[in-house]
């Protein structure tokens, strides 16, 4: 019998279990979890979600193990963009409450021992901040706010009539349509990378650059513990104002009524190097220094960039010069699809990440957010335990989007009731676009109205009406077999466990329908437990033989383990037969082995042949370079 292609490597990335880490390293032991506050729990009864609603909720997270939450933007907006358009970056928006309702939320957290970090955009503002009201006065070189925003005359020689139509450049923007909107009373145009509703700020003026950091520092006086900086390699344009290339690759959408993002390359536009250094000055000047060794307070940084691997790494810095803890890693939410899932294709955005990742520093894991759809639509709703079993338990931070703990699925918006600006920017393509159906309010209960989130007759996006059906907190939390009982089983082993509190991976097997890797503890604690743990990403039910295929790779690997977590959370504790181990489509099983019965493998892996001979590094670099590239045709911010 043709044995299934197996694959070892171990990765000893140099950092030591829990009970070890820094006092500037409690990231790397817990999970993320992000709030989208407008959607978590309303306490007001207006049919949105507010910080009261949050705080009301913080018991959930110690229910789930979870030790830090990200709230997405609650500082004062018009809400064009939902938050990510400030009017004021040190006041919070009434929507959500007052700055006492924010204290009493991080009072609260601290003594639960949660950590709260925010989000922050450093790239623009409202179009109804005071910086830019005030800029758009005059360019006169009196007005304190002339240079605050990235103002440009019409485009030298243009004959056609109106000035307004002398766009600069042939910029586009995120959402579609020219970066550029023309400014009446000043005569300009303002360069906007998003909506127009969100104009760029100049941050190479120092002063902008300033009133930024003192916004940032503010928030860390409140006592948050750090922040997730958004659409950070968006912050910087090339000053030449230099046009795109078009992307020979894009494919214009039947009736599209303006220009798309992705119709361009965008060198001129992002990733400039200038990232970089304000990362490395926001570091040194802003996070350091608020980050308080003697009150166990350290500043933690994560940045967004839809990036490759290979670029990522620019994001860490240097031992030198730091930026980021690290940036997310959006590997599992960009490229997996229900269409690619497999055994072999988690390995080809896995690895990379570990072939890239520079000595010493720390991985991290995506797989949803509020700009893309939930695990549940994206991969298929029966696989959802098992990318959670792979978030949580590989090596790194996990990060989970509120209701993924659940299982919980995207609503319909039709087009006459949608919320969100990218897909009312679009009606052409508008479901292409849409981020509506990810955002749906939190489902709490079965019994209550709006699933226990509000009292109102009508929530800001529909509540999914599922959550009569058993997606719910109070279902769930009191079945034993439930997604959100297995999703806490699993974060209570990534936080206790030695073996799931180190950097060690090492692969068992992978395969078109398997993707399995082992977990040890580091060797000060060679006594404790090693875990196997194996996921079917196949459509239906698998059988391999684990014990043969480590030993063709020189592992002395037991017949026999015990099963600590399966998906079903029906054969915990039961015996499992390495030699003959079925798991069923979307089955995940954590299986815990005699330590004393291995062997370490070597350190290099040796590329599995693919059918035609080429090296599985090369495939993977290949669907890399393939994905990003249709990446930039689908939904990304």
């Amino acid at each position: 019998m043709k044995l299934p292609t197996v694959l070892i490597v171990l990765f000893l990335l140099g950092c030591t279990s829990a009970k070890d880490f820094a006092w500037n390293e409690w990231w790397k032991n817990t999970i993320i979890y992000q709030i989208y506050p407008r959607s978590f729990q309303d306490s007001d009864d207006d049919g949105v979600g507010d910080l009261q609603g949050i705080t009301s909720r913080l018991s959930h997270f110690r229910d789930i193990n979870v030790g830090c939450i990200w709230i997405s933007p609650i500082f004062q907006s018009p809400f064009a963009d939902f938050g990510y358009d400030v009017s004021d970056f040190t006041a919070i928006d009434p929507l959500f409450g007052t700055m006492e309702d924010f204290e009493e939320l991080l009072a609260t957290a601290k003594n639960l021992g949660i950590r709260v970090i925010l989000d922050f955009v450093p790239n623009h503002s409202s179009d109804k901040h005071m910086w830019f009201n005030e800029s758009a006065e005059s360019r006169n070189y009196a007005n304190a706010y002339r240079d605050y925003y990235m103002w440009q005359d019409p485009r030298a020689g243009c004959q056609l009539e109106n000035p307004e139509e002398c766009y600069p450049n042939n910029w586009v923007s995120v959402f579609g349509g020219p970066m550029w909107e023309w400014n009446e009373k000043r005569q300009q145009f303002y360069l906007h990378q998003f909506l127009k509703e969100q104009p760029d700020l100049n941050l190479r003026n120092p002063i902008v650059q300033q009133n930024m950091k003192d916004a940032v520092a503010f928030w860390m006086e409140k006592g948050i513990d750090g922040y997730r900086l958004d659409a950070i390699y968006h912050s910087f344009e090339v000053p030449s104002l230099e046009d795109e290339p078009e992307n020979p690759d894009y494919v214009k959408p039947i009736n599209q009524t303006q220009e798309q993002y992705d119709s361009l390359i965008h060198t001129k536009t992002t990733r400039l190097p200038e990232v970089h250094t304000m990362l490395r000055d926001w570091r040194k000047t802003i996070f350091e220094p608020n980050s308080v060794e003697s009150e166990n307070r350290y500043m933690f940084m994560v940045t967004e960039a839809y990036d490759p691997p290979e670029d990522l790494v620019e994001y860490y810095g240097t031992d030198e010069e730091a930026e980021a803890d690290f940036p997310f890693n959006f590997q599992l939410i960009s490229f997996l699809t229900e269409e690619n899932l497999s055994g072999q294709t988690v390995y080809d955005l896995v690895n990379p990440v570990f072939v890239y990742l520079p000595e010493g520093r720390w991985p991290n894991w995506v797989v949803g957010n509020h700009d893309n759809f939930r695990i549940s639509d994206r991969l298929g709703a029966k696989y959802v335990r098992a990318i959670n079993t792979l978030n949580l338990l590989l090596p790194g931070t996990a990060t989970t989007y509120y209701g993924e703990e659940l299982g919980m699925e995207n609503i319909y918006v039709s087009y006459e009731d949608t919320q969100d600006p990218f897909a009312k920017n679009n009606p052409c393509c508008w479901e292409e676009y849409t981020r509506d159906p990810e955002r749906s309010p939190m489902q709490w209960d079965g019994q209550e109205k709006n699933a226990g989130f509000s009292n109102a007759d009508e929530t800001w996006l529909p509540v999914n009406e599922n959550y009569q059906d058993g997606i719910n907190v109070a279902v769930q939390k009191s079945d034993s077999s439930s997604t959100l009982n297995h999703y806490a089983t699993l974060a209570s082993m990534r936080t206790t466990t030695s073996a799931f509190q180190t950097n060690h991976l090492t692969y068992a097997m992978v395969d078109e329908d398997i993707f399995a890797f082992f977990r040890f503890p580091d060797e000060e604690d060679a006594s404790d437990a090693v875990y196997l743990v194996a996921i079917n990403f196949g459509d239906g039910p698998v059988t391999r033989n684990f014990v043969t295929a480590a030993e063709n790779n020189g592992v002395d690997l037991p017949e026999t383990g015990d099963i600590r977590i399966s998906t079903g959370m029906d054969k915990n504790d039961q015996s499992a037969d390495l030699t003959d181990l079925t798991l069923a489509s979307g089955e995940a099983l954590v299986i815990e082995v005699e330590a004393s019965k291995l062997v370490e493998p070597t350190a290099t892996l040796t590329p599995t042949p693919t059918p035609d001979g080429a090296s599985q590094l090369g495939l993977s670099a290949l669907l890399l370079v393939t994905s990003l590239v249709l990446f930039f045709s689908v939904r990304l911010f």
